[in-house]
């Protein structure tokens, strides 16, 4: 499946709210090193009824129209945050959109590394140019935030497509989270 990181399992979920049909959305990750990470993302998409969300957290469940019918990401994503002592948290309104959080025990044996923090916000911000991504990111009592809308007053319009533009994007992410220490 390729979710062996924590920061893989954010941008799957990155994507599901990226694939809901919302114009903005929102991820907070905040760690405390080496005990704890914590992400939400929030979106203003479709929603899930409520007679499907306990639906969508079997992995045999998915709505996306394709030849295998897998929807792995919620589920693997509750189990992975639940081996760790931590816990897993969805709700959503149709119409109104959808919030996922879970939190990882970092210190339990049964966690996966936390990963590359950088290029999993590089890829949530650069997979759909018309979601207007807020970012908040922390470690301990440090921490940086930024959204689609400041990349693109300082690039132009074109950041997200344009490969020399979208290089300095990830460097601004590496440099931002090498001031954390991560």
């Amino acid at each position: 499946m390729g979710l062996r990181t924590l920061a893989d399992h954010i941008v799957d979920i990155a994507q599901n709210a990226s694939d809901s049909g919302t114009s903005q959305a929102w991820l907070q990750i905040e760690e405390i090193e080496g005990q704890s990470l914590i992400f939400t993302i929030r979106d203003k998409g479709r929603g899930i009824p409520k007679n499907l969300q306990e639906a969508v957290l079997d992995p045999f469940y998915t709505e996306k129209v394709k030849k295998v019918k897998f929807g792995l990401g919620l589920p693997m994503l509750m189990f992975a945050a639940k081996a760790t002592g931590g816990e897993f948290h969805l709700e959503s309104e149709p119409g109104a959109g959808t919030c996922v959080s879970a939190r990882f025990e970092l210190n339990n044996v049964d966690c996966q590394p936390v990963g590359d923090i950088a290029m999993a916000l590089f890829t949530i911000i650069t997979m759909n140019q018309d979601v207007e991504w807020h970012m908040e990111r922390s470690l301990g009592e440090d921490g940086y935030e930024f959204s689609s809308s400041q990349f693109k007053e300082a690039f132009g319009n074109n950041c997200f497509t344009v490969p020399v533009k979208m290089k300095l994007i990830l460097e601004v992410l590496q440099d931002a989270e090498e001031s954390l220490g991560g």
